[in-house]
């Protein structure tokens, strides 16, 4: 699917002040996907025919990403991030769900999961931001106010696409990475982008760390090993603190381990959807 076919399926939600954009699909036990920084909704393509045929699957733009509202002016911390998620659910009638979170979605799942614990049915954590892992020196740079005077749009997504291919273990298509900085290849779309690089914060992955052992629900940490943005090590400090969590490696894949190893991303979450809930467990 390419990335205009994905855009053309997303619907609209207003939350307070805001609006996300998202795509629905299927029915049954909901599932949400989320994505991080610089990428967009469009991340999840490979998982959805198979996750949509059988669980209720959305997959929202974080405000200020992708077609979300990307106005100037308001927070997009992945503190404020996991708060309007947490509305959003509310708004499309999800009480409880599996959420599944990459890179500073990852983050923002980790907020939501430690400080509404009742909100979550199992998780999912694909090299995310934790820790003081993040960010990462690229982002901090293009996170300057002066990106915005000094480089043009065109330039700042010729940027942006050199850095991601780092986090590929195999070399992506063009289109793909064209597809993934879609949003951001206009003038209010790198504003957005750099309003967000400048949100991103240590002290709100730091500050939950006491919280990550009221992590009740089953959590599954995928790590591409050959991740250069995000070391392994996150991951197996995160299955440590987290009382119900597994690590699984997944070989020859970067960063972005749903698009290098789609297939075995694939299976590990499916296999993990399928284990009971923990009050079933304890039937």
């Amino acid at each position: 699917m390419n990335w205009r076919a994905y855009q053309a399926r997303q619907r609209i939600a207003e939350v307070g002040d805001r609006f996300i954009s998202y795509v629905e699909e299927g029915a049954g036990e909901t599932v949400v996907l989320l994505h991080g920084i610089p990428t967009w909704g469009y991340l999840w393509h490979p998982l959805l025919p198979v996750l949509g045929g059988s669980y209720r699957v959305l997959i929202p733009d974080l405000i200020g990403y992708g077609y979300s509202d990307k106005r100037d002016g308001f927070d997009r911390s992945i503190a404020r991030q996991a708060e309007t998620l947490d509305a959003w659910m509310e708004k499309m009638g999800i009480e409880r769900t599996t959420l599944v979170g990459h890179n500073a979605g990852g983050g923002a799942a980790l907020r939501l999961a430690s400080l509404f614990p009742k909100r979550i049915v199992r998780l999912c954590l694909i090299n995310s931001v934790c820790y003081d892992s993040w960010p990462i020196e690229a982002l901090l740079q293009f996170g300057h106010p002066e990106t915005r005077r000094r480089v043009s749009a065109w330039t700042a997504v010729l940027l942006l696409k050199q850095a991601l291919k780092m986090g590929f273990a195999s070399a992506p298509p063009d289109d793909l990475l064209d597809g993934l900085l879609a949003p951001y290849a206009t003038e209010t779309g790198k504003l957005s982008l750099i309003r967000n690089a400048v949100a991103l914060n240590t002290n709100q992955t730091m500050e939950i760390i006491p919280l990550l052992q009221r992590i009740a629900a089953p959590t599954l940490i995928l790590w591409g090993e050959e991740d250069p943005f995000q070391s392994a090590m996150y991951g197996e400090r995160l299955a440590w603190d987290i009382p119900a969590a597994r690590l699984i490696r997944i070989r020859r894949a970067g960063h972005f381990a749903m698009i290098d190893r789609p297939e075995e991303v694939e299976r590990h979450l499916v296999s993990f959807l399928s284990e009971p809930e923990i009050e079933e467990r304890a039937a």
